[in-house]
């Protein structure tokens, strides 16, 4: 009937309705989950540093294994920091002698008792373990922590590649860097009441 007036309905929401929510859904379906998807995105850190853990636990950040794969270079080379083994991912993050020092200090200095990663650790199995045994409240800073340690071991990483001396830092200078940066994510207002716990008095 040319008087009657057409009317829009959205087969995809209960209220016939157009939602932006119920758009997504339905591109979402069939989608595969991963666990660590909302330690990632939820976590409260600055978007740059939730895109590089996203990178790292994908395996997809540039270092000298991932370049040689590519024919980007001969073969890999050895870790920046310690000059011992493979510059790779996981090495960088928990396995290299300097990373598991820095871990280590940063735990110790805030009195948590949590285990520090050991050599065969990966990353992500050592943070999901770690992170299993945190309170509920505490779960979130606890990830901001950890991109952000691993954030600041990479820039380490990179200072070395780059050979800019006056970024190097010991262990312990860059465990007192990380927590200089807590703070002020806390001051700015990152992580609500959930980063408190990681900030060293």
């Amino acid at each position: 009937d040319a008087s009657s007036q057409d009317s829009f309905s959205w087969p995809a929401d209960p209220s016939i309705l157009y939602m932006a929510r119920s758009t997504y859904k339905r591109l979402c379906l069939g989608a595969v989950t991963v666990p660590y998807a909302a330690c990632i995105w939820k976590s409260w850190a600055p978007l740059k540093c939730k895109i590089f853990i996203w990178l790292v636990v994908q395996h997809r950040i540039w270092t000298s294994d991932r370049r040689a794969k590519h024919g980007l270079q001969d073969q890999p080379s050895t870790c920046y920091t310690c000059l011992q083994d493979e510059d790779n991912a996981e090495h960088i993050l928990v396995q290299c002698a300097y990373a598991r020092q820095v871990w280590h200090i940063c735990f110790q200095d805030l009195t948590l008792n949590i285990r520090a990663p050991v050599v065969g650790d990966t990353f992500l199995d050592w943070w999901i373990e770690t992170r299993m045994g945190m309170p509920k409240g505490l779960k979130r800073g606890y990830d901001i922590f950890i991109i952000l340690v691993g954030w600041e071991l990479w820039k380490q990483r990179n200072a070395r590649v780059f050979n800019r001396l006056q970024q190097q830092r010991t262990p312990r200078e860059l465990a007192d860097e990380i927590f200089t940066e807590v703070q002020q994510w806390r001051l700015a207002g990152v992580g609500v009441g959930g980063l408190i716990q990681f900030v060293r008095e």
